[in-house]
């Protein structure tokens, strides 16, 4: 068995890497200079082609079903996206200043075992979104099979009916994930032309789509003026209800890009100079996420216009169908190179921005055995085997499961920043974050910071009446006022847990406050070579020395 353990372990690369250890390897060490490749412009590649994806497409659509005109729903989501770029910048300082990634920094906020609790939630985070934007990319794959043979629309269903999916939706989704597994051989630090090629082809895609739409209308469609018409569903004219309506609506436009806020330090670390993510991500996240908002929800109207008996939709794989249907030879054309772009889109934001993440932060949960690549495989794997289709059976329910993890992220990500900008005040002593020992000043009481334990649990338990009534699949009647605490998720347990952590730091100021390491122990600041050898810069040198040093 140990002989077994000793060859799944993580090799090393090269001489000058020391061998992996149950709290460091290669993946979640603090970044050499040379392995920080992203500059200001790829942090605008990354979100247009993350933004500009079948769920950005669709959020502002979705919106329509709780009763919002299309004004209203737009307003929601320029609320909501202009607080995550101001989270997003805020909860990547760490990344950008000191080059680690989402497992080491909440070593410092929760403890050294502390932090596993954020990272499994994390972690299955990854996964479930890993299986929601397969799901897309499965059904952009079917479009562009369905622009080639128009018979595989009806292709013949052999699945019964309690899987929740037919045999051409899952075959789509197969090719789908069989395509992604060798794009998860890409190293992170070597996305800068892949983001940069993706971005581009899915901007002029849905500009396109756009233009087309309004063009073909001569306006925005019948849903700015009668939505109700075509939504089914009453509109809310004014008044409270109007107000908490938009205000889930600005959570739920949260709760869709929550996670990404949260782990954005497994990006941020990358970063060639400190700087390049704050003005790029400020510009470019809102500006990318309410555009492509926009161009789903006016292209959602016009198509109303277009295929009264479509219904209403959403989905621009489902809007692509239709075109084909009710087009031409040119309409198959132009779906299927439609169909390639979302497909590159989404291979964009399920490699990087889920596989690749969830492979960061399991091989913080395992560095010895697990690295990217692998924890990349095993978020696919698990990603496909939760059957994620049926997390996607109605727009109410997809807008369900968007503002739950708002529940617990919102207030895990008030702790995170809060820490880190307004009790450290950005100093870190990045050594004793890979130091199991209670000399390490992140140790705090048995690897957990209670500081952090009970931030996290004021700003969640507001929010839980709200949310178990939500998601309980029988009816659980509770207070109006505890479903609008709920409605304001997000926001509301940032602030709390962000607030009282302030308070708990202060009160009981944790040990190591303004302290940094007095050398540069891993190289992060200054690039090491061959000739650095002996002055302990490979991982087996560091974690033995931090070891001896401090046990």
């Amino acid at each position: 068995m140990s002989s077994l353990l000793k060859r799944l372990e993580v090799k090393r690369k090269n001489e000058f890497e020391g061998e992996s250890t149950a709290w460091i390897n290669r993946d979640i060490v603090p970044l050499p200079p040379s392995r920080r490749t992203w500059g200001a412009w790829s942090f605008v590649g990354y979100w247009l082609l993350t933004g500009f994806n079948i769920s950005g497409w669709s959020t502002a659509s979705s919106l329509l079903g709780l009763g919002l005109n299309v004004w209203q729903a737009m307003v929601s989501v320029v609320i909501g996206q202009l607080i995550v770029a101001c989270a997003v910048v805020a909860n990547g300082f760490v990344g950008a200043e000191w080059h680690v990634g989402f497992p080491v920094y909440n070593r410092f906020v929760w403890g050294l075992y502390g932090s596993f609790f954020p990272l499994l939630m994390r972690i299955l985070l990854s996964i479930v979104w890993y299986g929601v934007q397969l799901v897309f990319g499965g059904m952009s794959v079917k479009v562009v099979i369905g622009a080639i043979w128009p018979s595989f629309y009806t292709l013949r269903n052999t699945l019964p009916e309690s899987t929740g999916i037919e045999t051409n939706d899952l075959i789509g989704i197969l090719i789908f994930a069989a395509l992604s597994v060798p794009l998860m051989l890409v190293p992170p630090e070597h996305f800068r032309k892949p983001f940069l090629i993706g971005s581009i082809v899915i901007t002029i895609t849905t500009f396109s789509i756009f233009v087309w739409a309004v063009a073909k209308e001569g306006g925005g469609g019948p849903l700015l003026s009668h939505p109700s018409k075509f939504s089914g569903v009453q509109p809310l004219t004014g008044g409270a209800k109007l107000g908490w309506a938009m205000a889930y609506g600005v959570s739920s436009t949260i709760g869709s890009i929550c996670a990404g806020i949260l782990n954005q330090s497994d990006y941020t670390r990358f970063a060639s100079y400190p700087r390049a993510q704050i003005v790029s991500q400020l510009v470019i996240v809102p500006v990318s996420s309410i555009t492509i908002a926009l161009f789903g929800v006016i292209v959602t109207s016009c198509a109303a216009d277009f295929y009264p008996d479509e219904g209403l939709l959403w989905a621009p794989y489902d809007l692509l169908r239709a075109i084909q249907t009710h087009g031409g030879t040119g309409a198959r054309a132009a779906c299927f190179f439609a169909g390639c772009a979302f497909v590159l889109s989404q291979f964009g934001i399920n490699i990087a921005g889920n596989a690749v993440s969830g492979g960061i932060d399991m091989s913080g949960l395992l560095p010895r055995y697990i690295n990217i690549r692998r924890g990349a495989y095993l978020t696919a794997i698990i990603g496909i085997a939760i059957c994620p289709w049926k997390l996607l059976t109605g727009s109410s329910v997809f807008l369900t499961v968007l503002s739950s993890f708002a529940v617990f992220l919102g207030p895990l990500t008030g702790v995170m920043v809060s820490d880190y900008i307004l009790v450290r005040r950005k100093m870190l002593r990045l050594s004793h974050l890979y130091m199991p020992s209670t000399r390490s000043v992140y140790y705090f009481a048995y690897g957990v910071n209670l500081r952090a334990v009970i931030s996290w649990a004021f700003g969640v338990w507001p929010l839980m009446p709200g949310f178990v009534s939500s998601v309980s699949a029988s009816s659980i009647s509770v207070s109006d006022g505890w479903i609008h605490v709920y409605d304001l998720a997000w926001p509301l347990g940032f602030s709390i847990s962000a607030f009282v952590h302030v308070i708990l730091s202060k009160a009981f100021p944790p040990a190591g406050l303004g302290v940094v390491d007095d050398d540069d122990v891993f190289g992060t600041f200054s690039e090491k070579n061959h000739s650095d050898r002996a002055s302990e810069t490979d991982l087996e040198s560091v974690s033995k020395s931090i070891t001896v040093a401090y046990s």
